[in-house]
């Protein structure tokens, strides 16, 4: 199978050029690699290997003069940075950045151990932490003082054990894997020899690797990586003809449909940045599988998560209705490929959805698949027809639970309108800090958009962090929202809703009610003391916990009503 790019339709070449311009800009041609960004603490500039070899995929497709010669040295350069010991844990993945710290190696013999040994390790860890601050010297230490002690053991611990995440990502096996497979798939005659040969050899250790990792459960997988895993085991069993493999790839498939039809539902439930990747991966699974039955899979699997997609989209909005069990940002355009997928489905009208973004290197692989948007739900995507209340079950994954306890029955309910969208999670035990359990979009009159959040974070800390000892129950019944957060954790918390979007400095707050562009916000709190912060365009509605006083739990209730009706 090959490809050329006069074979694109004109939405797949925008997308591939808007894509390739900015991958343009991005290359070093000293390192061999895009760049991603500088590093926060050394002002280093850092490199994508992920990135990186989305870029050759889009230099192969694009074929101008130098870029055959620019993606053999990408190629070659992301090859470099794989880890290559079959005795880590982080064996056949890559390396993130050529910038990133090595990991640990020697200490941990992790294939000795059963199942679930990375949580067992965290979970030991986090006693260890706890007892060492009962001890009679920091008794009496501040919030501040313990935080800075817990760094301080945690950056030990880290020099032993490679923490996952920290010192490598497993998900870079899949990403790059599933970037050389269409490489090899459309390009391969146009390589040198020797390149192909080392992708084939550094291919064998990723599978294996993430077959490794599959078997032991050391990590869990979120869907996307799954699906990825699934399609890499299909895709390279067939190339290499391992028995094995094409074996496992079918066991995978049967328990991943077995597990998913019960709801029709992802673990990562309505998260536009995971959707994203997976519709990506389920594109490459219909496309490029081998196995017959793995491409009847893929289509099954898609068609139903569009129609998931259209129950919770708002085409007046053009964005996903809340909860959120995975998220960066509100707005769908800004963290996620599903806007690239809307327009290269609906046409030229939809091109605003497809800006670049952090995503948008994904691009040069979605170009190249056919959007299969059911006929049945198309319709929702071009206008917003009704407004409804939609209810929705869903198991999550809770990667740092103990095995066994990592899926939870969770209830999302939703409320869309035109103009305003709620929605509330309840059953969630995620420790994630991406958890958005309750959800307010709106727009006012002038249709400028606003988005409503609940979030957490230590004192002084960042919101995107896993915690323990906090969880979230709250339902939306139309308009209204009532949300209960029990506290348990044994340091200082701050819950908070976040407010975003334009001329918020108009915004007023008096017994109760928030006054704000196009909507009045009823709160009731029961007398909880909060204060608010405004800051960088965003307003913060806090309150705080203090661990001291022991477990503690909020109920606040909210009521919506739009100014302008």
């Amino acid at each position: 199978m090959s490809i050329t790019i006069e074979q694109l339709n004109e939405q797949q070449r925008y997308v591939l050029k808007q894509a390739m311009s900015g991958l343009d800009r991005l290359y070093d041609p000293v390192m061999q690699l895009i760049g991603s960004g500088s590093n926060r603490e050394t002002d280093e500039e850092v490199h994508s290997t992920r990135g990186s070899a989305h870029y050759a995929l889009g230099l192969l497709l694009r074929d101008e003069p130098g870029d055959l010669e620019r993606a053999c040295q990408l190629i070659d350069a992301v090859l470099e940075l794989q880890f290559v010991d079959p005795e880590e844990i982080y064996y056949g993945t890559f390396r993130t950045s050529p910038q990133a710290a090595l990991p640990p190696s020697g200490n941990y013999p992790w294939k000795k151990f059963g199942s679930g040994v990375t949580y067992f390790l965290n979970d030991t860890f986090d006693k260890f932490t706890r007892a060492w601050l009962k001890q009679d010297e920091y008794a009496a230490a501040s919030d501040q003082e313990r935080r800075a002690i817990r760094a301080k053991l945690t950056k030990v611990f880290d020099q032993v054990i490679p923490p996952v995440w920290k010192s490598y990502d497993p998900n870079w096996r899949e990403f790059i894997a599933s970037t050389f497979a269409v490489v090899l798939e459309l390009f391969e005659a146009k390589l040198p020899a020797e390149l192909v040969a080392r992708i084939d050899q550094a291919m064998k250790r990723t599978v294996q690797g993430s077959i490794d990792r599959r078997l032991s459960d050391a990590i869990p997988m979120n869907t996307n990586i799954e699906l990825m895993h699934l399609f890499i085991a299909d895709y390279f069993a067939d190339r290499y003809q391992h028995e094995q493999w094409i074996e496992h790839a079918k066991r995978e498939m049967e328990a991943f449909l077995q597990d998913f039809r019960e709801f029709g539902t992802f673990a990562e439930f309505n998260s536009a940045t995971y959707y994203g990747v997976d519709l990506s991966v389920l594109g490459l699974i219909r496309k490029f599988s081998k196995l017959q039955e793995m491409k009847q899979f893929g289509e099954e699997v898609e068609a139903q998560l569009w129609r998931t997609i259209a129950q919770y989209y708002n085409a007046n909005m053009e964005n996903m209705a809340g909860p959120f069990s995975r998220a960066y940002e509100m707005e769908l355009v800004e963290h996620s490929s599903i806007g690239v997928f809307l327009y290269l489905a609906l046409g030229e009208d939809y091109v605003h959805l497809a800006g670049e973004n952090c995503e948008t290197s994904h691009d040069t692989l979605i170009a190249l698949l056919e959007v299969a948007i059911p006929e049945d739900v198309i319709d929702s995507f071009r206008s917003h027809t009704e407004n409804r209340f939609v209810k929705q079950q869903f198991k999550e994954l809770c990667e740092r639970h103990e095995p066994g306890n990592t899926r939870h029955l969770c209830k999302a309910s939703s409320w869309i309108e035109r103009n305003m969208m709620l929605g509330a999670l309840s059953g969630s035990q995620n420790t994630s800090g991406q958890l958005h359990p309750a959800t307010i979009h709106w727009q006012n009159e002038h249709g400028e958009k606003y988005y409503l959040r609940l979030l957490r974070r230590e004192p002084g800390g960042h919101w995107s962090t896993h915690y323990r000892g906090i969880l979230y129950d709250a339902v939306v019944d139309k308009r209204d929202m009532s949300i209960s957060v029990q506290l348990s954790a044994d340091h200082n918390l701050e819950v908070f809703f976040q407010i975003s979007g334009p001329q918020l400095e108009q915004a007023s707050y008096e017994q109760g009610v928030w006054k704000l562009p196009g909507l009045t916000l009823t709160l009731d709190d029961d007398g909880l003391q909060a204060r608010t912060s405004f800051a960088n365009g965003q307003i913060e509605h806090i309150y705080s916990y203090d661990y001291t006083k022991g477990p503690q739990t909020m109920r606040i209730k909210l009521s919506a009503q739009l100014t302008y009706e």
